[in-house]
């Protein structure tokens, strides 16, 4: 074992202890990234390492979640009413939940919803999203987590978030190779239960169908893999086509990259490829946002 992975399994052992509890909660709700979704990519537990906990539930559980971490010893670290309110009203999570000791500072995030604060479009019922979560065992510990198809669609919805994020693009290199890395092999090594019918008829439903082909076109650009090109095919639409070359979660904020995908997946610092795009207006929320969930 690397001492990165052994750091990361001091840590990430230690998170799951602490919120055991949690895990025998009536609430409804799916762990999803981190150590679950490192089971069912790659069938290691150790292959991505994690830095917080992302819990997701429907919303109107998310005050019970809130207190039992609390029980816990978890708090929003000086976190105000304002920063609280922000971040139900115009975020898809809750703020950071934190808890310190003398080793460690762990921290949960709880998403109430799969989609960014900025969309417009039709929301998605999370109690229905995570109502066939599986089980499955985390350092001894059972836990929810989504089954592949679902991962799938929360992944590629993730990355289209931090791709396109103003917050994240200025924050940290937030295209990477490893993020399709795992799109890959997560459809890669559950082919059987992640077909095309089933993926588009899901997509469709959510009507999140240029979404999945803007993080999919992407990926295949990197893996050119016939079978995936097939995937990209029919999830193909103009809409879809038109996002490539953009970055921005809103149409009001949407600007068009001055740099191919490569020279994006490539680069040392995001922000400095776009900083002088920025308006007023932007770096405002980008101040919000840093204030909120730092």
């Amino acid at each position: 074992m690397t001492v990165k992975n052994a750091v990361d399994y001091i840590y990430s052992k230690g998170l799951y202890n602490e919120v055991r509890d949690l895990f025998d909660s009536s609430c409804p709700y799916a762990v999803i990234k981190g150590k679950p979704l490192s089971m069912l990519i790659y069938n290691d537990i150790q292959e991505r390492v994690t830095t917080d906990l992302d819990i997701l539930c429907p919303k109107k559980y998310c005050k019970n979640m809130v207190t039992q971490l609390k029980s816990l010893g978890f708090s929003e670290q000086n976190k105000d009413r304002f920063d609280i309110l922000f971040s139900k009203s115009f975020s898809h999570q809750y703020v950071p939940m934190v808890k310190k000791n003398k080793y460690m500072q762990m921290t949960v995030d709880l998403n109430f919803d799969i989609l960014w604060g900025e969309y417009n479009g039709k929301r998605i019922d999370i109690e229905g999203f995570i109502s066939d979560a599986i089980e499955v065992e985390i350092y001894g510990i059972k836990v929810k987590t989504l089954p592949p198809l679902k991962a799938l669609i929360q992944l590629i919805l993730h990355h289209y978030k931090e791709m396109n994020s103003i917050y994240h693009l200025a924050g940290h290199n937030s295209i990477t190779y490893s993020m399709f890395r795992d799109v890959y092999y997560l459809w890669k090594n559950n082919a059987s239960l992640i077909s095309l019918e089933k993926l588009y008829v899901l997509s469709e439903k959510y009507q999140i169908i240029p979404y999945v082909f803007y993080i999919l076109c992407l990926t295949n650009e990197i893996f050119k893999d016939a079978e995936l090109g097939k995937y990209v095919e029919k999830f193909c639409t103009n809409e879809g086509m038109e996002l490539l070359d953009y970055y921005g979660l809103s149409e009001k904020e949407r600007k068009h990259w001055k740099v191919d995908f490569k020279t994006r997946l490539e680069a040392e610092c995001l922000y400095d490829i776009i900083r002088n795009d920025l308006t007023s207006e932007d770096i405002e929320k980008l101040k919000q946002n840093r204030r909120v969930f730092r």
